[in-house]
């Protein structure tokens, strides 16, 4: 919350209530402990050390050699299982060290391809904004980097007039780093892929609601646009472009309203999908329906043919009984 009686937003907020209302509920709500898991917290942790990183302001980064920053991620990442032990979801001593190597991969990658460039203008820099009446919004940008005038005629000619960049845009692009094992790069696996199937996977990058929202926040703090946003997939060391127009932010301030709407008017209707498998909030979840509770079950090879429902965890049903008194009679004397 913004102020008595005003509403905040970021873009991971939406996404939340977008996803499902109930989980919102659960953690801006009724404000349940905070949870994570080892993808969570390595992306967490990568983001602060590549921020520290660039805490000199210049280059050679802040650990001066590869070989310092890796040892200072190891140690980071160490502390940060052992902080973080109470919160996470599930304890696994190789997951652990899995994503320790995955981060050090993101941390490695990033380092070889930025240390001989211009550091960022800005990092990790928070924004927030007027949204709607009695709402507002908030971003925290990764990075904003310069971009020079030839590298904008390459990658977006047309924002390149005479030699100068037209009315309404800033020679910036934004940086989004990014973590997970999934990119925007289907022909890793299928070279063959077509141009019509290659713009269908990559749809959701040129739509993303988190792109457009970061746009619309530097639009309305500078007063011009970016001319592009990369999604730096780290685990590869490639960064995908994309860039949104001022006719983009009607759908995403559509999308806001709905979800302003939804939690002004308290609306949290849950919303099962795949997505519980990995809710921090399931067990909350299925505490609110008693008379159905978490269960598990066991296949069967076919309608019919067995197949087992287990409650779990284990209850003893209570069932209403009779209470049933003798009392004595005269006769019993």
């Amino acid at each position: 919350m913004v102020g008595k009686g005003s509403l905040g937003l970021s873009e991971s907020l939406a996404e939340t209530y977008l996803g499902c209302p109930k989980k919102y509920w659960f953690s801006h709500v009724r404000k349940l402990p905070e949870k994570t898991d080892y993808q969570r917290l390595m992306g967490i942790t990568v983001h602060r050390f590549i921020a520290k990183m660039h805490s000199s302001r210049q280059n050679p980064l802040y650990y001066q050699t590869v070989d310092n920053a890796r040892k200072a991620w190891f140690w980071t990442w160490r502390y940060t299982l052992e902080k973080n032990g109470p919160n996470m979801l599930v304890h696994s001593k190789k997951d652990g060290e899995d994503f320790g190597v995955a981060g050090w991969i993101c941390i490695d990658n990033y380092w070889k391809r930025n240390i001989d460039e211009p550091a960022p203008l800005h990092v990790e820099k928070r924004y927030e904004m007027p949204l709607f009446p009695m709402v507002k919004f908030a971003g925290r940008l990764d990075q904003i980097r310069a971009m020079p005038l030839e590298k904008i005629a390459d990658i977006r000619p047309e924002l390149i007039v005479n030699g100068r960049l037209i009315e309404g845009y800033d020679p910036v692009a934004i940086i989004d780093l990014k973590t997970g094992k999934e990119s925007y790069d289907p022909r890793r696996f299928n070279p063959d892929i077509t141009d019509l199937a290659l713009a269908a996977y990559q749809f959701e990058l040129h739509e993303n609601l988190q792109i457009t929202a970061y746009c619309w926040l530097y639009f309305q703090v500078y007063g011009r646009l970016p001319v592009a946003f990369y999604w730096y997939h780290l685990r590869s060391g490639k960064a995908f472009m994309t860039y949104r127009n001022k006719s983009d932010f009607q759908t995403f301030l559509e999308i806001m309203k709905y979800v302003a709407n939804g939690i002004k008017a308290e609306s949290y209707p849950k919303h099962p999908t795949p997505r519980c498998r990995k809710c921090d909030y399931f067990q909350e979840c299925a505490a609110l329906r008693p008379d159905r509770p978490l269960m598990i079950t066991e296949p069967s090879d076919g309608i019919n043919l067995g197949g087992e429902i287990t409650v779990w965890p284990q209850t003893s049903p209570v069932k209403t009984r009779q209470l049933r008194l003798k009392f004595p009679s005269a006769n019993d004397n």
